[in-house]
Formats: C-alpha cells, structure tokens, sequence
C-alpha cells in the first residue's frame, strides 16, 4: 500500500499523515501565534509554509511509517510538494520541525530527498512534544511551542 497523507479540518490538531491551513493568527504582543499544530511528535517531523500572499500557513504530519508499516520513501516526497504547490505556497517560507534525527535514522535517503525537494528549508530539532507553526509580528514563519 502506497504511504497516503490526506486533508483534515482541525489545523489546531493536525493528526499523523494529514494536512490542513488556516488564516493567519495575530501575534500576541512579541508571541507568535501557532496558526497549525500538530498532534503530538514522537518520531513525526511537520513542514510548514505560508502562502503567496501571507494570509494562511499549511503544515503537514509525516510520520515515519503508515499504519501499515510502510515507510516514507523518497517515492513519496512528490506527494508532500505537490500539496504544497496545490496550495500556492512560498517556497522561501518553508520550515521542518519535529523529530528530524528519527527521519536521519529510519529514511536518511527519503528524508534528504524531501529536504532537497523543499530548497534545503529552516530545519528545528525537536524532541517528543506538540508543535506548531504561526507568523510573527514581521510575517516570518516560525515553529511555537
């Protein structure tokens, strides 16, 4: 079975191998705002972006492996960019976050690959946890926490 990543309606709780946007949510004073979060991380990395004109952030859940089993393969990182490119995103804005050094470890080619596709973007380490993705005041995608 192919590794499938479907669209979702809960951007404040985007589930493994789902996608979804939304508007943009203001900063509070100096606080960037999570406009996506995900469920949380345990060996899943998240790409997010803004789009063309700064008014929505995508994010998108991979996980390592399906519900199968499958594993992400480099196959698969055209099915992450075309979502992208469906949804007018800006390339420059693109970030990763999320348990990287799993994806190093379980699909170091697929994972490179999908860097590589994504113009090499503004990768965030991080460890089991529940992040997300929102503009601050200088309309600048950053991960919240």
């Amino acid at each position: 079975m192919t590794y499938q990543i479907e669209p979702c309606t809960t951007p404040l709780e985007i589930p493994e191998r789902r996608w979804s946007a939304n508007a943009n949510v203001a900063p509070v004073g100096d606080e960037t705002q999570p406009t996506v979060r995900f469920s949380a991380f345990s060996s899943c990395i998240g790409i997010c972006a803004r789009n063309n004109d700064g008014t929505e952030v995508i994010g998108i859940h991979l996980s390592v492996a399906d519900q199968d089993g499958t594993l992400f393969a480099s196959a698969d990182v055209a099915t992450v960019t075309t979502i992208l490119q469906d949804w007018n995103y800006d390339i420059d804005t693109v970030i990763v976050l999320g348990q990287t050094s799993a994806w190093q470890a379980s699909v170091p080619q697929a994972y490179q690959d999908l860097l590589a596709a994504l113009d090499d973007p503004d990768v965030y380490p991080f460890g089991d946890g529940q992040y997300g993705a929102g503009l601050n005041e200088g309309d600048v995608l950053e991960p919240t926490y």
